[in-house]
């Protein structure tokens, strides 16, 4: 077998993370919605009547927490709104009746921050960088706050509190039939990593030239009602809370796809096809193995040759929703977190990131599938096979199909097109053709077809250096794993007061009766000032009585 091209090495810096279809669509009348938790909170004394007033209160933050050792709940970029219906009246607030308090936030402001992140360099872009051209309303900070308890008088709520992809009025932005949701930006992992300690990390670090997480569209919201129906004899307060959580990919860039590329370029050259075996295939065709045996076995010949320089022009598979996709020429491997831990779906919307219950712990609480990171390499050489259909080009020749008095067997095409029956097949006896010859040699073409993709198979599966590079990308993806469900902790749907393990930040700043939600929250654990980060947050209460 011949290769027409030979595939380069991987280089090793980064490539633009792939969009995914919305996942989820707020407004919560979508198909797919966002997990949403009613909870009957603290019963209020029987002092509360249909009169009742509250000092009430929302916070909602885009950004909170810590990037290493730098404090963002203090810097005046992404300090976040906080609304306040007191009384007395409280520094800012538009009465003590009700107060609203709305932050648009820009890429570029974001952006333009810098930080002292000790061990890290100083912009923020340097650990979180945004993505540019969002769409308006995409980044947005709501807190509204009313000093009413509902009751049939009063029927407003009396506060929200939401951050992200949330629009003026306190709501959800996305709708679930965005066919391409925006992106909030990457965080660049292998930075953090780098400064951390734990099991693996140092292992980690070393197999990989760098760890991005690419995060779609986010939001968090909570909504905080207080029933004051006397008449009913309801003397509680209910809380809402809703995430939206576009998409999450893991993208690595490492040598070991490089790696892979050399293997492939070793191997794929000594792709040879069986004359025995396609001659015997010939012999079994009626009419045709007859008038082959007078040409002789010595002239039929077989090549298989593979256009390796387009193995690497598509990432493989070149699919939106694979677990993994391995980009050959970028030196990355991206995994879909989504379809990684809540099984292969179709289409848009993905409801396994959002349908996920009060803090759920990627990697913990969402299991990886049983051998992960094997069933993962064992399917990029499904998917690796897949392309090669297209890009191994099969000719079967016996004897001549051109020329005056011409006889012989021409078939060409490529694996795939054997396969489906399509390739091209040209038999000639003294000059001429043989009518009804394509119907005959149809059953034949899936067989040369089978034929050369089991030879493709077995030479990829009995290669010692390809066998080399594919256990590389297993340990990589294994320790990759370890590090995710023991060091570096993403949590989604994050909450205070609510049901599973929250991170530990909830518990240190959150007081009673105070209702926080987060659309997603990564923690180094062990060392929170390195990574404590809470994204897309909205917060309502403590609320209290007016005397």
């Amino acid at each position: 077998m011949s290769s027409s091209a030979s595939a380069e090495s991987a280089p090793q810096r980064r490539i633009h993370p792939s969009r995914r279809a919305v996942v989820k669509g707020a407004a919560w009348a979508a198909p797919v919605a966002a997990f949403s938790v009613g909870a009957p909170a603290l019963a209020f004394s029987p002092s509360c009547t249909e009169d009742s007033l509250l000092d009430s209160q929302a916070r909602a933050r885009m950004l909170s927490g810590q990037i290493g050792g730098a404090d963002l709940d203090v810097i005046a970029e992404v300090n976040g709104v906080h609304a306040q219906a007191f009384d007395p009246i409280a520094d800012g607030a538009d009465s003590i009746s009700q107060d609203l308090k709305t932050n648009p936030l820009t890429v570029e402001a974001l952006s333009a921050i810098n930080l002292n992140l000790g061990g890290l360099s100083g912009a923020l872009t340097t650990v979180l960088d945004f993505a540019t051209a969002q769409d308006a309303g995409v980044l947005n900070e709501y807190a509204y706050a009313n000093e009413n308890a509902q009751s049939a008088n009063n029927p407003d709520a009396p506060e929200v509190g939401g951050a992200g992809a949330v629009g003026n009025d306190g709501t959800i932005a996305l709708s679930v039939d965005d066919p391409n949701p925006p992106a909030l930006g990457t965080i660049n992992l292998y930075s953090i990593l780098e400064q951390a300690t734990g099991p693996g990390v140092a292992e980690l670090v070393d197999l990989i030239a760098g760890l991005d997480l690419d995060i779609g569209a986010v939001a968090g919201r909570a909504h905080l009602d207080y029933v004051c129906d006397t008449s009913r004899g309801v003397t509680e307060e209910t809380v809402d809370r809703d995430y939206l959580l576009a998409y999450l990919n893991l993208i690595i860039e490492s040598n070991l796809v490089g790696d892979l590329v050399s293997a492939l370029n070793e191997v794929l050259p000594d792709l040879t096809i069986s004359t025995d075996a396609v001659w015997d295939l010939l012999q079994g065709v009626p009419l045709l193995g007859g008038l082959l045996s007078r040409l002789g076995q010595n002239a039929l010949e077989v090549t298989a040759t593979v256009d390796l320089s387009q193995l690497t022009a598509l990432p493989i598979p070149n699919s939106d929703n694979a677990a993994l996709q391995a980009d050959l020429a970028a030196g990355t491997i991206t995994i879909d977190v989504a379809s990684l831990l809540g099984g292969a779906y179709t289409g848009a919307i993905s409801p396994f990131l959002n349908e996920l219950s009060p803090n759920t712990r990627l990697f913990v609480d969402a299991p990886l599938p049983t051998n992960a990171a094997a069933s993962l390499v064992d399917t990029l050489v499904d998917d690796l096979i897949e392309r090669l259909k297209d890009l191994v080009t099969v000719t079967v020749r016996a004897g001549s199909v051109s020329g005056l008095g011409a006889t012989g067997l021409l078939i060409e095409g490529s694996l795939r097109n054997f396969l489906d029956g399509t390739a091209t097949a040209t038999f000639r006896v003294l000059g001429a053709p043989i009518p009804g010859i394509g119907g005959i040699l149809n059953g034949l073409l899936g067989g040369i077809g089978a034929l050369v993709e089991t030879t493709l198979r077995t030479l990829l599966q009995d290669s010692g250096v390809l066998q080399t590079a594919l256990t590389g990308i297993n340990g990589l993806l294994s320790v990759l794993f370890d590090v995710l469900s023991g060091v570096l902790a993403l949590t989604v749907n994050a909450q205070n007061n609510a049901s599973g393990s929250m991170p530990n930040y909830y518990a240190a700043i959150t007081p009673e009766r105070r209702y926080d939600v987060s659309a997603l929250h990564l923690e180094v654990l062990g060392m929170l000032n390195l990574l404590n980060l809470a994204v897309a947050r909205g917060s309502v209460g403590q609320n209290d009585f007016r005397a």
